[in-house]
């Protein structure tokens, strides 16, 4: 079919785009190439692609017939790696090389290899997660101790705490349009956001995450909300930053207006979602609202702003955020319970009470938890080594901020960022 042809010569496309006689940039013909083999191994996988808004004919030809078995794909990533690698060096070939590495280290799984996490998600997300100790987990208890004292487990304190800030299923919608209006004013303050940009949100069941971004291309964006559990105001706003503003929909539209229209740089037209660019994607979203915000600010909004709205009166909002404060360095026992599940094949049911104990939860979030890490297995670094990478990076002085958003419109890769501030000494 026409279709098909058309698209077996990548080259010949982006030459006839650029006028004819000109000869075309390797890194767009590799770009290019790196697209179709992303779509290609999505037919293996329904939750690689995360997002395309390329050509649609591209991911219909991707569509037709049998997949590509893995044997065949798996070739071709080394090929592009090959190719990638004799090209000048460039922020772009690193971002691509990178990418491309990531979708080689999919498909060495996909085909059986085994791996630790750690191996995993060095290959795929290009930074190696750090361990994690109990004593650190034991010193947060410690502290919790003395915020909430009584007889009985700590953990059913704290969740009997946390409990007077959920917001009820009812004033769910109101509350995510009135974080959603802040942020977005607040994020539009700092930088252009593109002209005609929306984000819109859903509520579901039934999924192994508390939230997710669907980007749809053209600066549009879903969230979808699970409401399968509790939502409790300040963890919600951050979920809102997170996904919206200054989080996912930002950094995407972003992408789409700087790098791809403003460059022609296709290969930000697909994000698979096992890739680097995840990494510094979860990073920077779990920073966003401490961008946007100062902490006291974030504070007074989620008391008089979000209370009110979800009907929340007379709570000791002090002493709330003094144990969310508190709860802080529990954010990485997740990936400690990960390398006990699928690197020591410990059982779900000691899991399970891993989590209760340590991140101090409840049995029916330690089961949805471990769900996710069944499902996206070394994905759960993403969020602590790249909030820990994005935090270094951004830095706490005057500059925070400019180099927030820089990051969200430029090619970087974690290892890069990481070379960076070593050279400037930060972190």
């Amino acid at each position: 079919m026409l279709t098909g042809a058309l698209l077996l010569s990548s080259g010949w496309l982006l030459a006839a785009a650029s006028g004819a006689g000109t000869e075309p940039d390797p890194l767009d013909q590799a770009a290019v190439d790196y697209i179709h083999l992303v779509l290609a191994v999505g037919r293996h996988d329904g939750n690689y692609v995360d997002a395309y808004y390329g050509p649609p004919a591209w991911k219909e030809d991707a569509g037709r017939g049998m997949p590509i078995p893995p044997e065949e794909l798996l070739k071709r990533a080394r090929l592009l790696l090959q190719r990638l690698r004799t090209l000048p060096p460039s922020d772009r070939r690193e971002f691509l090389e990178k990418q491309s590495v990531a979708v080689e280290t999919f498909l060495r799984r996909l085909l059986g290899e085994s791996m630790s996490l750690a191996q995993e998600a060095t290959l795929l997300y290009d930074l190696e997660p750090a361990r994690h100790p109990i004593a650190e987990f034991e010193a947060a208890r410690a502290r919790l101790e003395a915020l909430l004292p009584g007889d009985g487990d700590l953990g059913a304190r704290v969740q009997a705490f946390r409990k007077r800030f959920v917001i009820p299923k009812d004033r769910l919608a109101a509350v995510v349009e009135r974080c959603l209006d802040e942020t977005r004013r607040r994020t539009g303050a700092q930088v252009r956001l593109p002209e005609g940009e929306a984000f819109r949100a859903a509520f579901v069941t039934g999924k192994p995450w508390n939230a997710y971004n669907w980007y749809q291309g053209g600066f549009q964006s879903l969230i979808e909300v699970n409401t399968d559990l509790p939502i409790e105001l300040h963890p919600h706003l951050i979920t809102i930053a997170h996904e919206g503003y200054p989080g996912h929909h930002t950094y995407n539209a972003l992408l789409e207006d700087r790098l791809v229209r403003g460059r022609g740089w296709p290969e930000y037209e697909i994000y698979p979602l096992y890739s680097p660019q995840s990494l510094l994607a979860e990073g920077t979203a779990n920073l966003a609202a401490s961008i946007v915000f100062t902490p006291d600010a974030e504070w007074r909004f989620v008391a008089e702003a979000m209370a009110p709205l979800a009907g929340i009166r007379d709570a000791d909002f002090a002493r709330y955020r003094e144990v969310i404060q508190a709860l802080e360095p529990l954010r990485h026992v997740r990936g400690e319970a990960a390398r006990l599940l699928l690197d020591d094949g410990r059982p779900a049911e000691e899991v399970a009470a891993f989590l209760v104990r340590h991140w101090l939860v409840s049995e029916d979030r330690a089961r949805k938890s471990i769900e996710f890490i069944r499902t996206y297995r070394s994905y759960v670094f993403n969020y602590t080594v790249g909030e820990d990478l994005a935090r270094r990076y951004v830095g706490a002085g005057s500059e925070r901020t400019e180099r927030f958003f820089a990051l969200l419109q430029r090619p970087a890769t974690p290892s890069g960022l990481l070379r960076e501030i070593e050279t400037r000494g930060g972190g």
